[in-house]
């Protein structure tokens, strides 16, 4: 890998892509930030796209709204009983029963 400092060097955008082409190059800005640029490929560019897509962004919103229960309640919630209610053993299973088949 070759690292360029900015603060000692400044390659041309062409330079930088030529030298990427051939090795790993890291990049040290100025301020101390590192980057590696890469050549993107069809996943990256999909991955560019949603994230700058606000209709995407508004439908990941939702999807964590819908997670209300926590780690601790999960086995309660994945066996159809609620937290703080008492069941019996035959009513816990007649439950889970039928919160699959409501599924």
């Amino acid at each position: 890998m070759k690292t360029i400092n900015l603060k000692n060097e400044s390659p041309s955008l062409g330079e930088l892509l030529a030298m990427a082409r051939r090795k790993s190059v890291l990049l040290v800005s100025r301020e101390g930030l590192r980057f590696v640029p890469e050549e993107a490929d069809e996943f990256d560019r999909e991955v560019a796209e949603l994230g700058n897509s606000p209709r995407f962004m508004r439908f990941l919103g939702r999807l964590r709204e819908q997670a209300t229960a926590s780690i601790e309640e999960l086995p309660a919630e994945l066996s159809g009983a609620r937290p703080g209610i008492a069941k019996s053993h035959k009513a816990s299973r007649h439950s889970r029963t039928r919160s699959v088949h409501k599924r």
